[in-house]
């Protein structure tokens, strides 16, 4: 990859994290379940997290021309907060669904710079950040499934059954 096009994707990136961060603390903000809250808020406090990074391997990028030889700090898994009965709130299951989603695409696009580039420290790099999302996702469809097995429950009912 080209440096013109690593800096045009790095920049890209940086947006879509930051659009990431706006999202997620909109919704954290509109969560009336505390288990759905708190997964909004730490995934905000990820998103924070890569924009920071980004931003300074986009700089280093930008005034070096080289990938800054630095690898994303590990993140600590979310640990799920158990919904109440009477918190289950249909408009946050569409808010996770559109957050599955959003990292959905994060992780591909960070999977489709590390096929086009060349450098292996770049690469290194898009596929940490595409691993993250991937996570990310995986935690959002756990929450999303819990809280419907769990309204399914206290309906006493389930379509698995």
């Amino acid at each position: 990859m080209e440096l013109e096009k690593a800096i045009s994707a790095l920049q890209y990136a940086l947006e879509m994290e930051k659009e990431g961060v706006r999202f997620y603390n909109e919704k954290a903000g509109e969560s009336t379940t505390p288990s759905v809250k708190d997964l909004f808020t730490g995934l905000k406090r990820m998103e924070e997290s890569h924009v920071e990074y980004l931003s300074k391997v986009l700089g280093h990028l930008e005034d070096e021309n080289t990938f800054i030889d630095e690898m994303p700090p590990e993140e600590t898994p979310f640990e799920r907060v158990k919904a109440q009965e009477s918190e289950f709130n249909f408009g946050e299951i569409a808010a996770l669904r559109m957050a599955m989603l959003l990292e959905h695409d994060f992780a591909e696009f960070y999977k489709k710079a590390a096929e086009h580039t060349d450098d292996a420290i770049g690469k290194q790099i898009y596929l940490k950040l595409a691993k993250w999302e991937e996570e990310h996702e995986a935690t959002i469809r756990n929450e999303l499934d819990n809280l419907m097995k769990e309204h399914w429950y206290d309906m006493g009912f389930s379509p698995l059954l």
